[in-house]
């Protein structure tokens, strides 16, 4: 399976999340397998940005931002069933490069903690149209425009 641009899209900017201090403490909804809470997310985004930020700056710089794109990219080896194509590749680096630059909303040619953290959070809110604290299937479903399949009732 050849990944798709705009996967590839979506993955380089949750490697440019991070976390960001939460307000109040949200009441612990009910939640559901494949439900993720915005507490996860954080968490989530925080330890990719902490493993891009090799030199622990506080801060991702556009060259150690490359590097964790080609490791991302090179999980499934050049050649091997699934692996981009080499114009694939190349696509998709011009499209993380392009999100970074959209990211640097001070353009000083790094993402703070904060920089990083605003897209990826925005788009949970975004997609949590309850506004629980957490997405659910059918949520995450809704926001990629497919029918949520019938969830079973427990017994």
């Amino acid at each position: 399976m050849r990944m798709r641009l705009g996967s590839c899209l979506a993955g380089a900017l949750a490697v440019l999340a991070l976390a960001q201090a939460a307000g109040a403490a949200p009441q612990k909804p009910k939640r559901a397998a494949g439900d993720v809470t915005r507490a996860q997310m954080v968490a989530e985004v925080k330890q990719v940005f902490d493993r891009a930020d090799t030199n622990k700056d506080g801060f991702m710089s556009r060259a150690e931002f490359r590097v964790r794109m080609g490791a991302v990219l090179n999980r499934t080896p050049p050649g091997t069933a699934g692996a981009p194509t080499k114009e694939e590749a190349q696509r998709m680096l011009d499209a993380a490069d392009a999100a970074f630059t959209a990211v640097d909303s001070n353009r000083d040619g790094k993402l703070s903690r904060a920089e990083a953290s605003q897209r990826p959070l925005a788009a949970f809110d975004a997609m949590d149209r309850n506004h629980d604290g957490v997405l659910s299937l059918a949520e995450k479903q809704a926001a990629h425009g497919r029918r949520a399949a019938p969830v079973a009732a427990p017994r």
